[in-house]
């Protein structure tokens, strides 16, 4: 026999060897993934939110004060938002969380707005919050642990366990936090339109077992990722979405149950998802 011919068949039995336990690893994880995922979120802890007001300000009401700012957080209750949402970041020099989208941080007369400033203002008020924890996925487990602790213990002292969620990329970060009792969003980035069927539902089911290990209350995505494939794939789990600013978006996706939250920059926040809805 030549050795091109006995390299030939040769070549069946090495993609055997090589693909069969790829085939059923992958196969093992879709499973066990969406059990754990599905387990996770029958357990879930129940959201204190309005069931029918789910239009809540992106980093305040803007025109206020500015976006992230103490005018822009009072001025979207007053405007009558359930909830805002702020961005909040760590400052290992003041091991302490600032308000702030970016870094250096948003200024106000000349200084960081500390979280705890905007806090202590609604200790006694109905208003909910979303803080976006936007490095804490980045911090290394010594420093993330000790951030952690400063943010479970202000929601704590301001009485604020059944007003406010923290959302992060760092499912164990929020796993530590879920086990303080605060409320978490587990942010992910679904795409089925840029990746084949595939590759989606591996990254789907990786996502899944993220969600299982925070022991989330809900899972964040921009609204762009929430297709109809991603409504599909994450269904079990209470969905929060940002941003959307067109009235009618608003007001389909108020409907749909799974959505709890969604952000907007714009003054909708008396549309309804209940009966006799308010126009947007």
């Amino acid at each position: 026999m030549q050795p091109e011919a006995r390299g030939r068949r040769r070549w069946p039995w090495l993609l055997a060897v090589f693909l069969l336990p790829a085939v059923l690893l992958s196969t093992a994880l879709l499973f066990a993934s969406d059990l754990l995922y599905r387990r996770a979120a029958a357990r879930a802890p129940a959201f204190p939110f309005p069931a029918c007001q789910k239009v809540w300000a992106h980093r305040g009401w803007a025109p206020a004060g500015g976006e992230n700012s103490l005018q822009s957080v009072q001025g979207a209750f007053e405007r009558g938002a359930a909830g805002v949402e702020i961005d909040i970041l760590f400052d290992h020099e003041l091991q302490d969380f600032v308000v702030s989208h970016d870094r250096p941080f948003t200024l106000f007369n000349g200084k960081p707005l500390r979280l705890e400033t905007v806090l202590s203002r609604h200790t006694h008020g109905s208003g909910f919050f979303w803080l976006d924890a936007k490095d804490l996925r980045k911090l290394s487990p010594l420093a993330a642990r000790k951030a952690t602790q400063r943010l479970a213990a202000l929601i704590q002292h301001y009485g604020l366990g059944e007003r406010a969620l923290v959302e992060s990329g760092n499912p164990l970060y929020l796993s530590w936090l879920a086990s303080r009792g605060v409320h978490t969003s587990y942010a992910v980035s679904p795409n089925d339109r840029k990746y084949a069927a595939p590759v989606y539902r591996l990254h789907a089911a990786v996502t899944k077992l993220g969600y299982a290990l925070a022991g989330a209350s809900a899972i964040s995505m921009d609204i762009s990722r929430y297709t109809p494939v991603a409504a599909a794939t994450f269904d079990k789990a209470a969905v929060l979405l940002s941003t959307v600013n067109d009235p009618g978006t608003l007001l389909r996706l108020s409907g749909v149950p799974e959505v709890k939250v969604i952000l907007s920059d714009h003054d909708h926040f008396e549309l309804s998802a209940c009966a006799g809805r308010a126009s947007p």
